[in-house]
C-alpha cells in the first residue's frame, strides 16, 4: 500500500462525533462504526472510521463505507479507516490507519497514511473516549486496562439508557417532571443490530465467570446451569439478528 499524508485539520476536535454512525451494506443491513469529522484547511473535510469489530468490519464493506461518507459530507470528503490497536487487524499491535479512495469502478483502496496529521489530532483519533494511546510493545502487558474498567463502562452506560433527569422542582425542591438522561438517536434497526453484538459478548463474558471456584457438587450445579443460561443468550442473540434482517428486507422492498 502507498503512503498518503492527509489534509491538514483546521481545529484540532472533531464538528462531528458519532459513537454509532450507521451506514448501509449493499445486502441492505447496516453496519456501524465510530465517526469523527474535521474541517480540513484548503480540502474537503476529514472523516475517521473506526472499525467497531460487527460482522464483516470495514475490511470487506469498504465501498460501502466510502460511498456512504461521500454522500453525507461531499466528494471532497478524506476517507480514513482506523483499526484499534486491541483489534485483530491492527498492525504490529498498534492503531493502524488507511486512507480509503474509490477508484472508477466503485473498488476501494487502502493506503497507510503517514503520522504527522494524526500525531496532531493526538488521543481524539483513537477508538473510543478514554482510552489512552497505544504504548509501545516493550512496555508490557501492565498497559492493558483491567476487565473492572470496561464493566464500570458498560454498566454507566446502562443506567444512562433508562436513567432519567429532574427538568422542573416546586419551590420546595419537590421534582415534578423528569427526562431522559440520554437522547434518542438510533434508528431501529441500529438498536437492533446493536443489541445483538451487546447480547453476543455479555454472554462470552459470563461465561467465562468461574462458578465452581472449589470445585464442589453445588459448585458443579451452578456450573450447568450457568452454561445453559450462556446458550440461552447466545440463542435470543441469534433470533434478534434474524428480526435485524427481517427489519432490513422490509425496508429494501419499499425502498
Amino acid at each position: 500500500m502507498s503512503e498518503t499524508v492527509l489534509p491538514a485539520p483546521a481545529r484540532l476536535s472533531p464538528v462531528r462525533d458519532d459513537h454509532a454512525w450507521s451506514f448501509p451494506l449493499i445486502s441492505g443491513a447496516l453496519s456501524h462504526v465510530r465517526l469523527r469529522v474535521w474541517p480540513t484547511k484548503g480540502s474537503g473535510p476529514l472523516a475517521i472510521a473506526t472499525d467497531l469489530m460487527l460482522g464483516a468490519g470495514l475490511v470487506n464493506d469498504a465501498e460501502a463505507l466510502c460511498r456512504a461518507v461521500i454522500r453525507e459530507f461531499g466528494r471532497d470528503a478524506v476517507v480514513v479507516r482506523h483499526f484499534p490497536a486491541w483489534s485483530m487487524l491492527a498492525i504490529d499491535g498498534e492503531d493502524t490507519f488507511h486512507k480509503l479512495t474509490l477508484d472508477e469502478k466503485g473498488t476501494a483502496h487502502s493506503h497507510t497514511c503517514t503520522r504527522e496529521v494524526l500525531d496532531a489530532l493526538g488521543p481524539s483519533v483513537l477508538g473510543f473516549p478514554g482510552d489512552t494511546p497505544p504504548a509501545a510493545a516493550e512496555v508490557g502487558a501492565a498497559v492493558v486496562p483491567p476487565q473492572s474498567v470496561h464493566v464500570a463502562r458498560i454498566l454507566a452506560t446502562l443506567l444512562r439508557l433508562t436513567d432519567t433527569r429532574v427538568i422542573e422542582r416546586r419551590p420546595d425542591g419537590y421534582p415534578t417532571r423528569k427526562a431522559p438522561v440520554t437522547e434518542a438517536d438510533l434508528s431501529p434497526l441500529s438498536h437492533v443490530k446493536l443489541g445483538v453484538a451487546a447480547l453476543q459478548g455479555l454472554s462470552h463474558f459470563l461465561g467465562e465467570a468461574d462458578v465452581d471456584e472449589f470445585e464442589t457438587a453445588a459448585g458443579s450445579k451452578r456450573d450447568k446451569k450457568l452454561a445453559k443460561i450462556v446458550e440461552t443468550l447466545q440463542e435470543q442473540a441469534w433470533e434478534l439478528a434474524v428480526l435485524g434482517d427481517e427489519m432490513a428486507a422490509e425496508r429494501r422492498e419499499r425502498d
